[in-house]
């Protein structure tokens, strides 16, 4: 059984994660209803936890953007903050959402923020990256089963406490006024208006106060 589960996992360490967990999940669903001779359950049920076991190991490496931030219409944040982007790529290829990258953002997102990074450090992953270390962020990707080849990232972060119902606007507000001041200043303008990536998601995490976005942009994500 051991040696079935290693094979498994060695296929499906090529797919994206998402793709992983529909996979297991299905794999689960599949085991709990076949209908098996009693001499075979000790041996199923092994199997069925094993399964069961890789999902949730699977599902603690993602956190959904709507149980970080519940009160805020991610639809309407995602289509706005889409839109400035495609405003200055002018005949460039418009940007797109890619799904993949959203647990690579808002996993490094969630982890600048328990880290309280607010300098230029929050690109670096390890010990002795100092501030930019390609290899380093590529383990990022490839940590949560995301293979790309051309990509950036830009971290900001900026003040913001909200405690009503519906913080849709002033969440749009905080991300505006952090996209404006990233843009404008220079410091990631290039990744806005490069003609290299086309493929875009990006991450939110608030903590106290403060809150961290981290944008990953790309081509060929695989």
């Amino acid at each position: 059984m051991d040696d079935a589960m290693y094979i498994i996992e060695r296929q499906r360490r090529k797919e994206p994660i998402i793709t992983q967990i529909s996979n297991y999940e299905t794999l689960v669903n599949a085991l709990s209803t076949v209908k098996i001779k009693w001499d075979q359950k000790e041996s199923l049920n092994y199997l069925l936890n094993l399964f069961k076991n890789k999902l949730y190991d699977l599902k603690k490496l993602i956190t959904t953007q709507e149980q970080v931030i519940s009160n805020v219409d991610r639809d309407r944040v995602k289509a706005e903050r889409l839109a400035w982007h495609n405003e200055y790529r002018g005949w460039l290829k418009p940007y797109t959402y890619n799904e993949s990258l959203n647990y690579t953002a808002l996993t490094w997102a969630e982890q600048i923020a328990r880290e309280t990074r607010k300098t230029w450090s929050t690109h670096a992953r390890k010990s002795g990256d100092w501030y930019w270390n390609t290899e380093s962020i590529k383990e990022r990707f490839s940590d949560l089963w995301v293979n790309v080849l051309y990509f950036s990232e830009s971290n900001a972060y900026g003040y913001y406490n909200c405690k009503k119902s519906d913080c849709t606007q002033e969440m749009i507000d905080i991300l505006r006024k952090c996209f404006d001041r990233t843009f404008l200043d220079g410091t990631h303008r290039p990744a806005v208006t490069s003609k290299t990536y086309d493929q875009i998601w990006f991450g939110v995490a608030v903590n106290g106060n403060y809150v961290w976005i981290t944008t990953h942009y790309a081509k060929d994500v695989k």
